[in-house]
């Protein structure tokens, strides 16, 4: 594999990740080394002019929402029953074409894959509700996102990678991709990868490095290169998003800068 040119690469903020309070996310509407935006969807309900103004100043090459819908309800929906579920999938039709008014491009579906996956009538309810929005997402040119945590909790990585593409499959569409919830802390150097993720990274639209800021955890280069380099290596074409957890989001603002100093020494290598 070549040298990664980190200038062509997407850095930014997973603000809907952080459920950061919406007030706050003008905080992070500054100009600079990062370039891309991820922010809760309810910063997209309430259009105001000077948040719209400063949003654009900082041209970002993607803007996106957070959770679609509420993340309690998505995780259960596919467990109820038919009427039901036909009811969400027209509710997050209308919050689509709300947030693409807005200026959103995508946004994810936080279904739980723990569940789900393997389990072939959760399967085929998660399934349909994403096919009863497929008229709306091409329609709106509208990315779905399906997060898919790594390392996988509950079931054997390589299955569940396995068991996970076959989903992505079956939504029979090219805009609902992957988000790969990367919790970098959670994985040793010496652990395979390559058992992880399998071939997920090629449909994957981003990459989200999560962790416990709280615990003096930072997301150095030489942590980052080796997932880059190996992602890359899997044809993942996406955007890195930063997520640390902290209390009160605290330690989103001095992460956040770090993370910013970092991309700007990769691009300057």
């Amino acid at each position: 594999m070549g040298r990664i040119d980190y200038r062509a690469i997407e850095f930014g903020l997973a603000l809907g990740h952080s459920q950061l309070d919406p007030q706050a996310v003008t905080d992070f509407l500054t100009p600079g080394v990062l370039d891309a935006l991820e922010m809760p969807a309810e910063c997209f309900l309430q259009p105001d002019p000077e948040f719209q103004r400063r949003l654009n100043a900082c041209e970002f090459k993607s803007v996106s929402a957070g959770s679609l819908m509420a993340s309690d309800l998505t995780r259960t929906i596919p467990f109820v029953a038919e009427n039901y579920r036909r009811d969400f999938a027209e509710q997050a039709g209308v919050m689509v074409r709300t947030l693409v008014k807005s200026g959103a491009h995508g946004a994810f579906l936080g279904f739980d894959l723990g569940r789900i996956l393997g389990n072939t009538e959760a399967e085929n309810a998660a399934l349909d509700i994403i096919h009863r929005l497929i008229p709306t997402l091409y329609l709106e040119q509208f990315e779905l996102l399906i997060p898919f945590r790594v390392p996988f909790h509950g079931s054997d990585s390589i299955r569940a990678s396995a068991l996970m593409g076959q989903f992505l499959r079956g939504t029979l569409t090219p805009l609902v991709k992957l988000s790969l919830e990367i919790h970098p802390f959670e994985v040793k150097p010496e652990e395979d990868k390559s058992e992880m993720v399998g071939m997920l990274p090629c449909e994957a639209r981003q990459a989200v490095l999560i962790y416990d800021a709280d615990c003096g955890n930072h997301i150095t280069a030489a942590q980052f290169r080796p997932w880059a380099e190996h992602l890359a290596t899997k044809l993942f074409r996406g955007r890195y998003l930063l997520c640390p957890r902290s209390i009160r989001n605290r330690m989103l603002i001095p992460e956040a800068d770090l993370f910013a100093k970092m991309v700007s020494d990769l691009r300057n290598e």
